[in-house]
């Protein structure tokens, strides 16, 4: 039962290898220029230059976001954090 598992992740693997990264995958590596030509091959060259933007936005957003998140974890904030999920619980 448990090698039944093995094929069809297995099979998944390997069309994992041939499957190309996201746009938004090279935009966010820094890779702007990879992630604007894959893009274009999906829709028109306006249409793609829009949709860079958007997405340079959206990794932007993320980021800021990921730091304030990171905030809850300062030496002075944890105590209080820690004290607060365990009253809730």
């Amino acid at each position: 039962m448990l090698g039944l598992g093995a094929i069809p992740a297995a099979a998944f693997l390997l069309s994992m290898v041939r499957a190309p990264e996201s746009p938004r995958f090279f935009i966010q590596a820094g890779r702007t220029e990879e992630g604007f030509a894959a893009l274009e091959h999906i829709i028109d060259t306006e249409q793609a230059r829009l949709r860079t933007d958007d997405i340079h936005a959206s990794v932007k957003l993320e980021t800021e976001m990921s730091h304030e998140f990171h905030d809850l974890f300062r030496p002075g904030l944890r105590k209080a954090l820690v004290i607060g999920a365990l009253i809730k619980a």
